[in-house]
C-alpha cells in the first residue's frame, strides 16, 4: 500500500487529471458514454505486447544486434536515431526510449564519451518517429478513432511530420564528432518462447483492429485468456496509472463539454483551422499533448490542424511530451551533476526544431 502511495504521489498528470474530473463531476454530471473504451483496449493490448517483447528480450537483441556493428560515434548516434524513429512507429514513443535510453548510457560508460546530446536526439526521434503512425503514440491513436480516420487521410498528413522531422535530426547529428569508440556489448539471451508468437499474434491483430476494424473486445478477451492460462504476471507490470489517466481525461473533457458557457467560449475561439493548430501546439507545452489533443477535439471537427498540432507540439518544453520525461528521468538518474546542461540542450534543440516545423506546416493547414 506504501509503494502505491508513493507511485501516486510522482503521478502528477494522474493526479491531476483525476482532480478536474471530480470537480467538473459536481457541475455537470458524469457519463460512461464520455469514456473511450476503443482507445483504452488497444492501449492494453499494445502495452502486454511491450511487456512479453520484454520479457523474453526481443527488443534488446535487435538493439544490441545494430549497434555492435559499428564503433564510429557520429554513425552509432544515426543509427540509435534510426533504431528510435523506427521502434516509436510501431511500439510507442515510451517503449522506444525506455529500450535505447538505457542502452546509451551503457555505451557511453563503457566507451568513456558523453551521451548528452545522443540522449537528447533519440527523444526527438521518440516523439517525430511516433507521429507517423496510430499507434506510435496515444493521441495519434485517440485522434484516428475518434474521428473516424481512414488509413490513406492519416498518412498523407503524418508521413510528411515524420520525414521532414527526421531529416532535420540527421542534419543536426552531422555536428557529433566521427571520434572512433571501443566498447563491448553482450547480446541479450533472446528466448524463442510461445510468449514472442503469442505477443506478435496480439500485436498484428491490434493493427488490424487499427486499419480494418477488427473487434478489439475480441483481442482484448483473447489476450486476457492467454495471460490466465500461462500465469503470465504481466498484469503486475502494466502501466495502469497510463489508463486510468485516460479515463479521468475523458470525464473531465466530457464533463466541461457539456458546461454551456465553457462549450460556447471553446467553440468560438476554436472556430478556425489556424487556431485549432496554434491552441493544439501552444496547449500541448504545459499539459503535454494527449490531454490536450483529448481537450480540444471534443470542440472541433477539424481534425487535420489538431493531429499536426499535437505532434510538432510534443516538441518544446520537457512536459509538451510525457515521453520527454522518460528519457530526461532515466538521464538524470546517471548524471545528476549534467542536470542544466541537459535541460538547455534539449530546450534549444526542440525549440528550434519546433520553430521550424512550425512555421512549414502552419502554410498546409
Amino acid at each position: 500500500m506504501k509503494k502505491l502511495v508513493n507511485k501516486l504521489k510522482s503521478e502528477t498528470v494522474f493526479l491531476t487529471a483525476t482532480f478536474f474530473a471530480l470537480l467538473t463531476s459536481f457541475i455537470a454530471m458524469p457519463k460512461a458514454s464520455y469514456i473511450d473504451t476503443h482507445v483504452l483496449m488497444i492501449l492494453f493490448n499494445l502495452m502486454v505486447v511491450v511487456e512479453l517483447y520484454r520479457k523474453e528480450n526481443i527488443l534488446d537483441s535487435i538493439a544490441v544486434s545494430f549497434l555492435r556493428k559499428y564503433r564510429d560515434q557520429r554513425i552509432i548516434s544515426a543509427v540509435l536515431i534510426l533504431l528510435v524513429f523506427f521502434f516509436s512507429m510501431l511500439l510507442t514513443n515510451d517503449v522506444a526510449l525506455i529500450t535505447f535510453v538505457p542502452l546509451t548510457i551503457i555505451i557511453g560508460r563503457k566507451a568513456k564519451f558523453s551521451v548528452l546530446r545522443t540522449i537528447v536526439f533519440e527523444t526527438v526521434a521518440a516523439n517525430i518517429g511516433s507521429s507517423m503512425t496510430p499507434m506510435g503514440n496515444p493521441q495519434n491513436l485517440y485522434i484516428f478513432s475518434k474521428y473516424g480516420l481512414s488509413t490513406l487521410e492519416f498518412f498523407k498528413v503524418t508521413f510528411g511530420i515524420a520525414g521532414i522531422g527526421l531529416v532535420l535530426l540527421l542534419l543536426v547529428n552531422f555536428k557529433t564528432p566521427n571520434t572512433e569508440l571501443d566498447f563491448q556489448l553482450e547480446k541479450p539471451v533472446f528466448k524463442k518462447s510461445v510468449n514472442v508468437a503469442a505477443a506478435t499474434l496480439i500485436f498484428l491483430a491490434v493493427l488490424g483492429s487499427i486499419f480494418l476494424k477488427l473487434p478489439v473486445s475480441v483481442i482484448t478477451l483473447f489476450t486476457v485468456i492467454y495471460l490466465a492460462c500461462r500465469r503470465e504476471k504481466v498484469f503486475l507490470k502494466l502501466d495502469w496509472i497510463l489508463l486510468a489517466t485516460f479515463i479521468s481525461f475523458f470525464i473531465f473533457v466530457g464533463n466541461l463539454s457539456n458546461i454551456p458557457a465553457v462549450r460556447e467560449k471553446m467553440l468560438e475561439l476554436l472556430s478556425r483551422s489556424s487556431s485549432v493548430y496554434l491552441m493544439s501546439i501552444g496547449l500541448s507545452q504545459f499539459i503535454s499533448n494527449v490531454p490536450a489533443a483529448i481537450l480540444i477535439s471534443e470542440f472541433t471537427e477539424n481534425w487535420k490542424p489538431l493531429l499536426i498540432g499535437v505532434n510538432l507540439g510534443g516538441m518544446g518544453t520537457l512536459v509538451a511530451s510525457l515521453a520527454s520525461l522518460i528519457s530526461y528521468k532515466l538521464y538524470v538518474n546517471e548524471y545528476e551533476e549534467d542536470k542544466s546542461e541537459y535541460l538547455k540542450v534539449f530546450t534549444v534543440l526542440n525549440t528550434g526544431i519546433l520553430i521550424i516545423m512550425g512555421i512549414l506546416f502552419y502554410c498546409f493547414i
